[in-house]
This record gives C-alpha cells, structure tokens and sequence, in this order.
C-alpha cells in the first residue's frame, strides 16, 4: 500500500493535531509581541526562566503516557473493560506526579534564590501541571479521534490569549500573564476529560485488570526517562544561561528560543504524533510492512524539515521584528543558527518514536537520551562562559545531531540483526 498523506484518518488526526499545536503554540506566539513590549526585555526573561524551570516539572506529570499510553489505546480500542483500565491508571497516576510536582516546588522555593524571590511567579507558571494531567490527548491519539477535542482547546485558549492582551500591560503583569495562561489549560484539561468520561462511558470498573495497569505504568518508564533527558538537552541552555547572564540577555535567547519551538512544535509534532499510531499498526501487522512505512516516513518529513529550516533563516529578521520588536533585534543572528533545528529535530523525533517507539524498543530510548543529556551538560558548562547565549545555541545543535546518530545506529543494527521479522508487535 502506498504512503499518502490522503488516507483519510491519518490526514484528519494530524490536522487535529496541528489544531492543538495551533493552540498551544501560534496562539502564544500571537500574543507575543504584545507581551514582550508589555513585559520587557528583562522582565520578559524573567516569566521564561520561571516557564523553563516548571517544564521540568511538566515532565514528570507527562510520564511518557503520551506515546505510551496513546499505543496502549490504540491495541486495546475494541476491549472496553481493558480500555477502563487505561484510562484510569493514566489519570490517577498523572494526577499523583501532579501532586509530586508541587512537593518539588516547595523544595525548590527552600533552596533556589530565584524561586524563593519570587514565589508566585513559579506558583502561576506551576499551575499549567493541573491541566495537562487532567487533559486526555493521549486517549484521543490512540482512539483517532481530535477533532472535537482540538476545537474545544482552541476556542478556550484562543480566550486566554484574548484576556492577555486586554490584561498584561506593564511589568508588573508577569504573574497575570502566567496565570491565565494555567487556567486555559485547566479549563480545557477538565473540560475534555469530562467530555471522554461520557462520550466513551469511562466509568471506573470495581475490579480493574491490575496486570495491565502495572504494565500501563511500566512501559511509560522508559519513555519518561527519554523525554527527562531529551527535554534537559533541549531546555538545559536556559537553565544554565540563569546562572551566567543577566535577565536581558535571558530575554534575547529566549525570544530566539520561544520562535523556533513554536515553528518546530507546529511542524513536527502533528506529523509525529499523529503518524504514531498507524505506525504501531503497521509494525504490528508485519515487520517487512512497519519498515516500508517507515522509510516512506522518513524520506516525507526530512524534506518537509528542510523546506521549514531554509524558510526559519529566510525571515528570522522579519520574525524578531514582528514578534519581538526592536528591542530584541539581536536575537534575529540567533535564530539564524537556530534555523537548523526544525529538521534535526524532525529526523531525531521520527528515529526514536517513530523508530524505537513504534517498535516497541523504548528500552533502548533512555540510553539514548542519557547520552545526548550528558554531552549537553558538558558543552553547555564548557561552552556558555565563553560565548554566552550562542554557547548554549551550540550545544543544543551538537546534541541533536548525536542523537540522530545514535538512535540511527540503533535502528541500523535491529533493522540488520531481526530482519524481516524484527519488531513484530502483539496487542
């Protein structure tokens, strides 16, 4: 069967992914250059550093359940005592991080000057936790059905970006800017988890499957582990710039920083989410039929990744000045080098999730990503006191492109050692 970007029920879950990532990130972006003329460029860096810091935070109540849990849905969709079970460990067990999250923050407030300074910055930005544990677009990837649930997220944030715009005027609106941004995504996490409670008939069962549940758990693990590291590497640059530069210059990276994520989380996570479960599928049909999907895969993306980087260098200058304002003009030569990232990234995310995960060899991922987190560490130390906010940038380039090397070897030498009947998935 050939690939197409046609087939119906791929092509409308990747375009109601792309609907969440509209939400999630273009309308951020929108708002952009009203918060930063409002915020400032100090201040500005200041509401970041906080977002950076809680993003750890959000790892942990993620899980992995969003590639995990999403494949335990799509191979049990027609088994609804199964389909109960998941659901219900998912939600109980991300709604405990949650719970974690805040015991964390609490340290954090004892022991870190930034946080203790200035505490309900960190409060509003930690609150967005609630709402992404409550928010069910794992349950929705693996069943293929968005669209409902994309449309509800976007009116309710696109309200949210309404009020920031009416609200956040001065400096001193850090704290307002952040706050509304958490209760969009509590207003939304409630309302679609709701939603999948009555329109799936997710009632609690008396007598879950325990197995699957410790299962449930347990193949998230590996997943959350990678994403820990992989995240690290990724956001890692802020963390350290926070110790070695002051909050303009915190401003002008994260600026860069905030364009590029939302252009390569628009770009590659609808792609990637969205292909996931057909490439389960695919993979769990035959390994000669999951490979063939996968190369087709591959080819697609990395030419797409390189007409979006060759469009990011085109109109950085254009970007910075619009989203920005003039402000922030030195952040257009760093997003210049930033400019490679959406198609390393895009090759990256298809080796591992597409690769290891759809395989079911996310044991390996955590290895991988330990690696890639390590050496980002070590050229971030080395790195950031010498060139500053571009150290950071470099270090996160050098990352990417390991992890494509190593996570390519890996797949190589499955795909070489199993053959045709490597990767063979049982529901």
């Amino acid at each position: 069967m050939s690939f197409s970007w046609r087939e119906s029920k791929l092509f409308k879950n990747i375009a109601s992914i792309g609907l969440v990532q509209l939400a999630n990130y273009i309308i951020p972006m929108i708002i952009l250059p009203f918060v930063t003329r409002a915020l400032g460029k100090a201040e500005f860096g200041s509401v970041s550093y906080a977002q950076t810091l809680i993003t750890y935070l959000t790892l942990i109540v993620t899980y992995g359940y969003e590639y995990s849990a999403t494949q335990d849905v799509a191979l049990n969709r027609e088994h609804k005592d199964a389909l109960r079970t998941i659901f219900w460990t998912v939600v109980r067990s991300r709604l405990r991080l949650f719970g974690l999250t805040m015991l964390i923050l609490l340290v954090l407030y004892a022991v870190m000057p930034r946080v203790h300074e200035n505490p309900s910055l960190y409060l509003a930005a930690a609150m967005i936790n609630l709402g992404i544990a409550l928010y069910p677009t794992w349950f929705f990837q693996g069943m293929e059905q968005m669209e409902k649930m994309a449309v509800a997220n976007f009116l309710i944030k696109s309200m949210g970006g309404l009020l920031i715009v009416w609200l956040v005027t001065t400096p001193a609106d850090g704290v307002l800017y952040l706050s509304i941004l958490s209760l969009a995504y509590v207003l939304v996490g409630a309302g679609t988890l709701l939603y999948v409670m009555q329109r799936f008939d997710m009632r609690p069962l008396t007598r879950p499957d325990a197995a699957l549940a410790k299962r449930v758990v347990g193949r998230g693990f590996p997943i959350f582990l990678n994403n820990m590291f992989v995240s690290a590497y990724t956001i890692m640059g802020i963390t350290i710039l926070g110790f070695y530069v002051a909050d303009d210059q915190l401003g002008i990276y994260s600026g860069s920083y905030r364009i590029v994520m939302a252009v390569m989380t628009l770009t590659n996570a609808p792609i990637n989410i969205g292909l996931f479960p057909s490439m389960s599928r695919k993979f769990g049909e035959s390994a000669a039929e999951g490979w063939r999907y996968f190369d087709r895969s591959l080819l697609a993306v990395a030419g797409f990744g390189t007409a979006v980087s060759v469009a990011v260098w085109i109109f950085a200058p254009l970007a910075v000045g619009v989203l920005l304002g003039g402000e922030f003009k030195e952040s257009v030569g760093l997003l210049r080098l930033f400019a490679v990232l959406p198609l390393l990234v895009i090759v990256a995310s298809l080796l591992t999730v597409q690769g290891l995960y759809g395989l079911q060899r996310q044991r390996y991922a955590p290895y991988v990503g330990a690696t890639v987190a390590a050496l980002n560490i070590v050229l971030s130390l080395l790195l950031i006191p010498r060139f500053g906010i571009y150290g950071a940038a470099y270090a996160w380039i050098a990352c990417q492109l390991c992890e494509i090397a190593v996570s390519g070897s890996i797949l190589l030498a499955l795909r070489r050692s199993r053959g045709r009947d490597s990767g063979t998935l049982k529901p």
